[in-house]
């Protein structure tokens, strides 16, 4: 499964990085590469998360593309205004909700496998 990698020891050396997008969103993603073309970089991220701000200045990240059938997606660097690296204790957060919400994913699949065969027991 996917975000099976080995992370580096030191949280400062994780590629996750903060997008901000000309449409104004603001994503955080690990960043596996940056492709150069001739016309342009394609900048290749997995686990996207939209960084939602409250009025009280807190955060919330929830997943970018909620319903997508990968967790690897490609952005082109045009519809990118800014990219930057994160502070140590974003990255830990970012990386402690992607991992529980993808350990959460696969017990919801072993719940959802169970009642698809009935919960069967034996008497």
């Amino acid at each position: 499964t996917y975000m099976e990698k080995k992370f580096p020891e030191d949280i400062s050396q994780l590629p996750v990085r903060l997008y901000k997008l000309i449409n104004g969103e603001n994503i955080i993603a690990y960043t596996h590469t940056i492709d150069d073309e001739s016309n342009g970089s394609l900048i290749h991220v997995e686990e996207p998360m939209k960084v939602i701000t409250e009025p009280d200045n807190h955060f919330v990240l929830t997943p970018w593309l909620p319903f997508s059938m990968g967790s690897l997606h490609t952005i082109e660097d045009f519809n990118v205004l800014l990219k930057t690296d994160l502070q140590d204790d974003i990255k830990a957060h970012y990386k402690k909700i992607v991992l529980d919400e993808i350990q959460h994913d696969q017990d919801l699949l072993v719940e959802q496998t169970k009642l698809m065969k009935g919960n069967a027991t034996t008497h």
